[in-house]
């Protein structure tokens, strides 16, 4: 999913209004891949061209915006830690976001340019793959905060 369509998707489903999206540059890209020693898969990129900063409706309550999502990855460790889950993240591995402290969600760089998605969910054990895509990810997200917005 590119820039544009992603905004118009979120604004077709009325979780975001025009302006209101607000994405990164290639400079704040470049940035955190260097700051992570990684280099993010094309969807990722995508992503955080179109939303990277502000998505209206959309994730609210959840670290997935810059500047927040910098720190995650030492975030989800610490989690792990602290509940002593018998896993490591790979060291390709990069946490995209986390909901509340106690749930996050990442990729491996290496599986591509559109790559699975898994997910640890605290007292569920080690991170399961959840979604088959980012683009999977990211439209699910949409379709549930969608229906979240109509109740």
């Amino acid at each position: 999913m590119n820039k544009d369509t992603l905004i118009s998707s979120l604004i077709d489903a009325q979780l975001c209004k025009q302006g209101e999206a607000k994405g990164c540059s290639q400079e704040e890209i470049a940035a955190l891949e260097q700051s992570t020693g990684l280099s993010f898969p094309l969807q990722y990129r995508e992503f955080l061209l179109a939303i990277g900063k502000r998505a209206g409706r959309l994730f609210q309550g959840t670290d997935i915006f810059l500047p927040a999502i910098s720190g995650l990855k030492d975030e989800a460790i610490n989690l792990l830690e602290e509940n002593e889950e018998d896993f490591n993240l790979p060291k390709e591995a990069f946490v995209f976001s986390m909901h509340q402290g106690y749930e996050f969600n990442y990729f491996n760089t290496s599986e591509g340019d559109d790559p699975p998605v898994y997910q640890y969910v605290e007292g569920n054990g080690p991170p399961v793959l959840t979604w088959n895509s980012f683009s999977e990810f990211l439209n699910d997200s949409i379709t549930l905060h969608s229906r979240s917005m109509e109740n």
